[in-house]
């Protein structure tokens, strides 16, 4: 019985004024987020940095700390995945669907995008669930500076191409 006064709104907080609608993708509910962007680079730079805490960690030959850092990149990343997926690509690809030129970037973009994540999470599973330890040094940290280098990269890239595209207004 407390919890019903305690999910109830209050009478101040029922008659507060909703807060403005952003315009929304023609067809779906995703609305524009003026925060996104900064989100989505924040995660950018959180990947880069655990990119690099993880290069440190094996050069001290911290095997344990490897594989913490890759289990909270792959959070990160997955998190990253789904929030691009839905509030980023189908948000710009829907109002720019009449614009053939930007929707076949769009979905150049989208589908490097799914490649590069399925190589990446590929690269987490397989050495989150191997036993790193001196003899897969070399091995585990030439594919770590093939992963992180494509990463910089596809970064580089959607930062500057396709992150002008997002706008609330068309």
């Amino acid at each position: 019985m407390a919890l019903r006064g305690f999910l109830q709104p209050s009478r101040s907080e029922s008659s507060a004024p909703l807060p403005t609608t952003q315009p929304r993708a023609p067809g779906t509910r995703i609305g524009y987020d003026p925060l996104l962007l900064k989100r989505l680079r924040t995660d950018h730079q959180r990947m880069l940095d655990l990119f690099t805490q993880t290069q440190e960690l094996l050069t001290t030959h911290d095997y344990d700390g490897v594989k913490r850092k890759l289990g909270e990149l792959r959070i990160t990343l997955q998190d990253h995945l789904m929030t691009a997926s839905v509030k980023f690509y189908v948000y710009v690809s829907r109002h720019l669907a009449d614009d053939a030129a930007k929707s076949a970037i769009i979905n150049e973009y989208r589908r490097e995008m799914l490649v590069n994540s399925r190589q990446l999470m590929d690269f987490l599973r397989t050495y989150s669930a191997a036993r790193l330890d001196d003899s897969f040094a070399d091995t585990f940290q030439i594919e770590l500076l093939v992963i992180g280098s494509a990463l910089v990269q596809r970064i580089e890239r959607e930062q500057s191409t396709l992150f002008p595209l997002y706008r609330a207004t068309y």
